[in-house]
Parts: C-alpha cells; structure tokens; sequence
C-alpha cells in the first residue's frame, strides 16, 4: 500500500462551508448604518404611542403666553367717606343732627324741648328721620319717670335687706335712662332709625312713625 493510500484526504480551506453572512452582524458597520436600522422588537404601533407620550410631555411643561394688558399691581385705595351711614337714603347732614340733639336735650335738661319743636314745626313734617326721633324720645321721656319709681322701689328694698350694702352700687340705676339716651342720640348722628322695644311699635301701630 502506498503513502498516499494510507492518509486520508485532508480537507482543504477552501471547502469548508462558508457561514451565512447575513446571520453574524459586520463589526465594521458604521454607526450612522446602524442609527438607521430599527430598533428590534419594536413595531410601528409602539413607535406611534411613544411619540405620543413625547408630544404629551412636551405641551404639558410649555408656559402659557404672556398677556400684553396691562396688569395693576398697586390697586387704587378707596377713600372713606367722611359722612356716617345712613339706612335711608334721603337723611341728610340737619336731619342727623337734629334727631341727636332731640335725645341729647333730654339728658341735658330733662325735658323733650327739641322734639317738641320738631313736631311742630310745619318745614320737619315731611322729614320723616327727623319725626320718628322725635316722637320716639318724646315717648321715651313719657315712660322714663314709670321707669324712676320702680328703680327707687328697688333700690329701697335691696338696701334695707343688705343693710345700706347695695346702696353703694344700686344708685347706677337712676342714670340708666341718661345712658340709653346718649346711645340713641349716637345712632341718630349715624342716620339710623333705632329700633326701642315697645315704644317703636307702639309709635307705628298708632300712625305717628
């Protein structure tokens, strides 16, 4: 047997089966071929719902327009007025003043004098925040003597039981009526018609507020 025939036929380089070129990726693409491919796994409805998002998240932080009006920083500060409210409109600066010193002249000289003349006067009868004032303390000043002896029965009593103890502090009480009449007269100067229990309706039931 010759030499030959004893060593098998070695296989050459050149037939070995080439591999698929297609299965194993060149490793000298170029970068800008590859940022061209599409990205595996990802179809086309993916890549429209991500660039939803995007747009989505974009216009979400994008900052309003901004106006050309003019903006006030510094608002304008409201005078007050000078003149004290009033509940009718049409109560002017001598009806005020007029309806005050109809209390004020009770507290002075104990005696309604203001209000009289302001009933009697022909020009106040239509001025009728002048006329409920002075009926009201013309009424008042009816029922404030009624008031006087029921205080000095109190005040009696109380200081024979307590041994002249009340007598010290119970005297307030005759003063009472001057102190309601200075706040009515306030009120007055305010331009507000007060409302008195009993007696301000027993002025309107009678036709004379």
């Amino acid at each position: 047997m010759s030499e030959e025939e004893r060593t098998p036929n070695p296989i050459k380089p050149t037939e070995l089966p080439q591999e698929n070129a297609a299965a194993v990726p060149a490793s000298d693409t170029p970068e800008e071929t590859r940022a061209e491919l599409p990205a595996a796994g990802k179809t086309e409805g993916e890549d429209l719902v991500q660039e939803k998002i995007e747009t989505e998240s974009a216009g979400a932080f994008e900052l309003p327009a901004p106006t050309t009006e003019p903006v006030d920083v510094w608002p304008t500060p409201s005078v007050p007025s000078k003149a004290p409210a009033s509940d009718a409109p049409d109560v002017t600066n001598d009806d005020r003043l007029m309806a005050a010193l109809a209390w004020v002249s009770m507290v002075i000289i104990q005696l309604p004098v203001v209000s009289i003349v302001l009933l009697l006067a022909q020009g106040n009868k239509e001025r009728a925040f002048q006329r409920y004032h002075a009926i009201t303390s013309t009424l008042f000043w009816v029922v404030t003597p009624i008031y006087e002896i029921l205080a000095a029965i109190v005040y009696t009593i109380l200081t024979v039981i307590t041994l002249g103890c009340l007598g010290l502090f119970l005297w307030v009480i005759f003063f009472l009526p001057h102190l309601i009449a200075l706040y009515y007269a306030y009120q007055a100067y305010n331009g507000k018609e007060v409302e008195i229990p009993v007696i301000s309706d027993f002025a309107r039931n009678q036709g004379w507020a």
